[in-house]
């Protein structure tokens, strides 16, 4: 038994007898598609009020003849049973919302200045530490032998000059034994030719005993000058192994890893001194990592990180906001903040800095607000929510959200004006939640032009008017 094939439709083959492909209606059925999607559109914008048919105006109240117009024209003939609000004044906050990470104000990676094996970890994840105070502790035998060894050969200078102490930088080397004693040398030997030629006058000497006399005295001057040259030469030596002892000392201290000290400038808001602070006392740290353990061997080259420290008690936010706003925003503008860690609790922030420069890839620039954080009650790396207050305005215009009509893009509400409804197209502002006097919360929405405070809007009966259509009030409702 053979399965059945596809039904030959007569009249469709060709001249040899083969039968042709069928061709569905797929152009027509498209076509027909997209006229449905325009007559809808149309119907929609006539609907709405956006398109206005002519005489598509209220209907008559009578007919061409002066009869009175009955069944659906009546219909039509009547005004729309409507709502309204009045548009109420209000204060108004415009606010940026951006999201960001929270940061220490200073984060510090710590780091030895020398090598050595680890004798003593003195602080752990958590801790707060103060500046100066001890962190870690690094085996100081060698270092400590390194300072006793010049310290011997400083003294071994010094005994060399007849000194016991390094003397300071107006000494007067003329006064070191080696140098006093070819002075007085000097001065003998120019008394013996002083006294040499005295006898000359009286031929009680010879011309050879005068010259004898006269190299004397010059060889004691030039021994006078070596003995100094010698001296300054000592005293360099001296203050050079000062230096060395200094620095073998500083390796020596550098053994303890201490929290440094810094200065942490933080922001002043406008009004209260109107420079930046640079804080007088010293900022605490909280060890917020630890990267070593006690025997390990640590290095200084390439350096290796010990412990990273955060400076807790002032934190920044690091958020991006779009690019459309950088023109409104600027340092000291207030921003609150909202962490999950803390629902419910308000936290309150200053703009300090605005980046320069717009990212091409996302179309945003940074921002960076300082955060007071004395409790230590927020933590670095937190996620934060972020609203910068850009400016407030006491009498801004607002209406119920539900007066507002949207389509196609374009956003209007009606105006009851001498019975009618009269379209107006606006820009919705900033939207409030406002508790009326039965305890309803209920949305408003700024209208920063085209609506007037006190105007009725219409806020029921909506989607039955059009612009210029005779309207009745049902109820007046009281913001």
């Amino acid at each position: 038994m053979t399965e059945p094939g596809p039904r030959e439709i007569p009249g469709l083959t060709d001249a040899t007898g083969s039968r042709l492909p069928i061709e569905r209606p797929q152009r027509g059925l498209r076509w027909w598609a997209l006229g449905s999607l325009v007559v809808g559109a149309a119907l929609g914008a006539i609907r709405f009020g956006l398109v206005t048919l002519p005489g598509s105006g209220p209907p008559a109240a009578a007919g061409p003849a002066g009869e009175p117009v009955t069944g659906a024209a009546r219909k039509q003939a009547e005004p729309v049973v409507i709502t309204v609000a009045a548009a109420t004044a209000r204060p108004v906050e415009r606010r940026v919302r951006t999201v960001g990470t929270l940061h220490g104000f200073e984060e510090i990676e710590v780091s030895p200045l020398v090598e050595g094996r680890v004798a003593r970890v003195a602080h752990d994840i958590g801790d707060i530490v103060e500046p100066g105070e001890t962190l870690l502790e690094i085996d100081d035998s060698d270092f400590l032998l390194a300072v006793q060894e010049v310290e011997r050969s400083l003294e071994l200078e010094l005994a060399s000059l007849g000194l016991s102490t390094v003397p300071d930088p107006s000494f007067d080397i003329s006064r070191l034994p080696s140098v006093e004693r070819a002075g007085l040398v000097e001065r003998s030997a120019a008394d013996t030719l002083e006294r040499f030629r005295g006898l000359v006058e009286r031929n009680a000497i010879t011309k050879d005993e005068i010259q004898k006399a006269e190299l004397a005295l010059d060889t004691a001057r030039l021994d006078r000058k070596q003995r100094l040259l010698d001296a300054e030469q000592a005293l360099a030596a001296v203050r050079h192994r000062e230096a060395v002892l200094e620095t073998a000392r500083k390796r020596l201290g550098d053994t303890r890893v201490v929290a440094p000290a810094i200065e942490v400038r933080t922001f002043r808001r406008p009004g209260e001194g109107g420079v930046d602070e640079i804080a007088a006392a010293a900022r605490t740290y909280t060890v917020a990592a630890r990267y070593v353990t006690e025997g390990e061997v640590v290095r200084s080259m390439p350096a290796a990180i010990l412990f990273r420290l955060v400076v807790e008690d002032v934190l920044k936010l690091k958020a991006a906001v779009p690019e459309r706003h950088a023109a409104s925003i600027a340092p000291g503008q207030e921003v609150d903040l909202a962490v999950e860690s803390l629902p419910g609790v308000a936290v309150t922030g200053h703009v300090v800095r605005v980046h320069p420069t717009i990212d091409t890839a996302s179309r945003t620039f940074d921002v960076e607000v300082q955060v007071p954080n004395a409790g230590h009650r927020l933590k670095p790396g937190a996620f934060a929510k972020a609203s910068i207050l850009l400016d407030r305005q006491s009498d801004a215009v607002t209406v119920p959200e539900e007066s507002l009509v949207r389509f196609a893009g374009v956003t209007k509400l009606f105006v009851v004006v001498e019975g009618r409804a009269v379209a107006v197209s606006v820009e919705p502002g900033v939207r409030l939640d406002v508790t009326d006097e039965a305890g309803v919360v209920r949305r408003w929405i700024e209208i920063p032009a085209g609506v007037t405070a006190g105007a009725e809007v219409v806020t029921s009966g909506l989607a039955q008017l059009t612009d210029g259509a005779a309207v009745r009030v049902r109820t007046a409702t009281t913001p």
